[in-house]
């Protein structure tokens, strides 16, 4: 009798995704803070990893345009059962009035529709100076009937 595994992906996955981004915001360098070992299912972990991609792609691009680079940090923590990414860097922002669910930017529809999937949410922390996003991403899929 054959056993059905799905196959997990670590915190170590993570990990990975932000070294192979670092050519491609450099000078800007990422700084990657994982509390513990987060376990995704694997195809819950290649959105959560395509999310973080395309924030962190955008915040190397447009972050700090007029600068030799800056720092771009990722935190991943856990909370019960959910895991809380935040993106943030220290760049110019963005305007008061941006709306991540209503843009029209390929990549944030993009990360708007990858969170729907996962059962997830994004939102922008105020900060003083630069953006702080924060994904809050259920561990687990929702059960479906």
């Amino acid at each position: 009798m054959a056993r059905r595994h799905r196959r997990k992906s670590d915190g170590g996955h993570l990990r990975q995704i932000i070294r192979d981004l670092e050519p491609t915001v450099a000078p800007s360098k990422i700084q990657f803070d994982a509390t513990e070992a987060i376990r995704f299912a694997a195809d819950r972990a290649i959105l959560v990893g395509l999310i973080i991609n395309d924030l962190v792609s955008n915040a190397g691009k447009y972050a700090y345009p007029n600068r030799a680079g800056g720092s771009i940090w990722v935190r991943v923590e856990t909370e019960n059962e959910s895991v809380a990414i935040s993106v943030r860097d220290e760049g110019v922002g963005l305007p008061p009035s941006f709306d991540p669910t209503a843009s029209k930017r390929l990549g944030t529809r993009l990360v708007t529709a990858l969170l729907k999937q996962l059962g997830g949410e994004l939102t922008r922390l105020p900060t003083p100076i630069g953006v702080n996003f924060t994904l809050h991403i259920p561990l687990r899929a929702a059960a479906t009937r």
